[in-house]
């Protein structure tokens, strides 16, 4: 493996790490940033479930912080990621998968989600940086409890 693979791979291990980042302290409109302006955003509940889309930065931006502004903490941790770059390293493929906690006010309790996600990403480095053109969130598992005191 040559230093420019090496190179690609760690700079979109860097932007799916960013993404998370970015949700944990709800900066939506930085999360829509690492989309190409066309971008897309498909999700589902488990891999039989209906794909739902989300097209354009716009609109993902919107959905991602519909998601993230009301709770009142946010946490990710990301785990593996494969990615398989074309022969010229300008596209890939990649998944990864991430745990993501998201914590709402219910009936004046805390309550907790808990999501275990897959995500199946297309990326395309334009102008020197990489972006996500289209991910597929897959929810595997979803678990929601009241939070301990």
């Amino acid at each position: 493996m040559n230093s420019e693979v090496l190179s690609a791979k760690m700079e979109l291990k860097e932007l799916v790490d960013v993404f998370s980042n970015l949700a944990d302290v709800k900066d939506a409109k930085g999360q829509g940033e690492l989309f190409l302006p066309d971008g897309v955003l498909e999700f589902q509940m488990g891999f039989d479930g209906e794909i739902q889309n989300i097209a354009g930065r716009e609109a993902l931006v919107q959905a991602f912080a519909a998601t993230i502004n009301p709770c009142k903490s946010v946490y990710h941790i990301n785990g593996q990621h494969t990615i398989k770059l074309s022969d010229d390293l300008t596209e890939a493929e990649g998944t990864a998968y991430c745990q993501a906690a998201l914590v709402n006010e219910v009936d004046g309790k805390d309550v907790i989600t808990t999501n275990y996600v897959r995500y199946a990403d297309l990326y395309v480095k334009k102008d020197g940086k990489w972006y996500i053109k289209r991910r597929r969130t897959t929810f595997l598992i979803s678990e929601k409890h009241v939070l301990n005191a």
